[in-house]
């Protein structure tokens, strides 16, 4: 059994991100005065692109336990009390997953930005 903890911590993050938007986002702009509702989520950006690479093999070995275990973490740690909190964990979960994939592609060797 691997465990879920990278995933958790994925999922805070982007949880933390849309929150810190969220709130940003009130009067149609972020700016300067934003920086406090983005430091949450900046802090916990470094504990997850640090693991982020284990998420997809935590995620081929999820057993029930598990995935009942992420969503009670999303609403006792992350305190969301939406009644569509497993859909959030969801979505958490394949932005992550897109993240990593498009953090990979700008990692390739001898990849080049498109011409302007």
């Amino acid at each position: 059994m691997i465990g879920i903890k990278e995933t958790k911590e994925l999922v805070k993050f982007i949880v933390r991100l849309a929150e810190a938007l969220d709130k940003s986002m009130v009067d149609k702009k972020i700016d300067f005065m934003d920086a406090g509702n983005l430091i949450s989520a900046l802090m916990a950006s470094v504990e997850a692109f640090n693991g982020i690479n284990e998420v997809p093999k935590e995620l081929g070995d999820l057993d029930e336990f598990e995935i009942q275990d992420l969503y009670a973490y999303a609403k006792t740690e992350l305190q969301l009390s939406h009644e569509n909190t497993e859909e959030i964990v969801e979505a958490a979960v394949n932005i992550g997953l897109q993240l990593l994939h498009f953090r990979n592609l700008l990692a390739k060797k001898g990849a080049s930005a498109p011409a302007a």
